[in-house]
């Protein structure tokens, strides 16, 4: 073997062991397991429970109807939101043979993404699967190609310390309780290569309507 050749092999040699270790701390941080497809008569019953049971968390108002949401797959039923009826996905994660949670998100435009629901049944909470799901859904949706990611949640959200913890920024409020977030794939990437930890958040004491 000449020393060309050698040299060649050598460098291919390191080539590869950079991106099988690229690659391994990129999966080892990525949500794994069994967040799998929304099926409507597997799924709907339980879901639905959560949307009412977390009502307050989940939508902004009264004017939502979940049933509609998970039939149509659409992130609602009014004008605006029809052009993307049947393009909402809906995952489920699944323990134990239930539903432990489920997210739903969808491709706004070309350059913008959207988390619509990430919700834990209390059963499985405080086992960090709300992040796993969020990972999930942003993960989903920078491969869709899109170059952020947005979210709405309301100012007094637990859930809060999770956005932050993985990169969101707050863009703004709307003076009712509700505020915004946005993430670059750039940044989200980035936290992914590190050990995650929820961003500690003096969350403000708002009353919560009794379910």
């Amino acid at each position: 073997m000449n020393l060309k050749n050698r040299s060649l092999k050598i460098i291919l040699g390191i080539s590869f062991l950079a991106v099988l270790v690229a690659g391994v701390t990129y999966y080892s941080f990525m949500p794994r397991g069994p967040i799998v497809e929304f099926q409507y008569d597997r799924d709907a019953k339980d879901i639905l429970k959560l949307f009412y049971d977390d009502w307050y968390w989940l939508f902004p108002g009264d004017d939502y109807s979940p049933e509609y949401i998970l039939e149509h797959r659409a992130p609602g039923k009014e004008w605006y939101q029809q052009k993307y009826k049947g393009k909402l996905n809906i995952k489920v994660l699944r323990k134990k043979g239930k539903i432990a949670g489920f997210t739903t998100y969808y491709k706004k435009n070309y350059y913008e993404g959207v988390v619509q629901f990430i919700s834990v049944s209390p059963e499985f909470r405080r086992q960090g699967l709300a992040t796993k799901l969020t990972k999930y859904a942003v993960d989903q949706l920078f491969k869709m190609g899109v170059p952020k990611v947005t979210l709405t949640t309301r100012v007094n959200n637990p859930a809060r310390k999770i956005y932050e913890g993985l990169g969101f920024t707050e863009t703004g409020r709307d003076g009712q309780g509700l505020m915004f977030y946005k993430i670059d794939e750039k940044t989200f990437r980035k936290g992914l290569k590190k050990k995650f930890v929820p961003k500690k958040i003096d969350l403000p004491d708002l009353p919560i309507p009794a379910k």
